[in-house]
């Protein structure tokens, strides 16, 4: 299999900004308001400067629920 990659510079760029208030949400990135809901990565308003920041956000948020969801046994 040979998978080409393109893309148009940094200048073009992108990350999305918004999403809900880290104030709404536990250390373990759950909701304050509706149980066993968690959020991670663009889902929660955190941005971070280009230079895979905003990956690295995403995959360290999953990864800290995904160990809290383990430690609670709720699957």
């Amino acid at each position: 299999m040979h998978l080409n990659f393109a893309h148009k510079g940094y200048e073009n760029a992108q990350a999305t900004q918004g999403g809900v208030i880290l104030d709404e949400v536990t250390e373990y990135l759950e909701s304050r308001f509706i149980k066993n809901l968690s959020f991670a990565g663009e889902m929660l308003d955190v941005d971070g400067d280009c230079g895979g920041y905003n990956l690295h956000w995403a995959f360290a948020s999953a990864a800290r629920v995904v160990n809290a969801i383990k430690k609670e046994d709720v699957i």
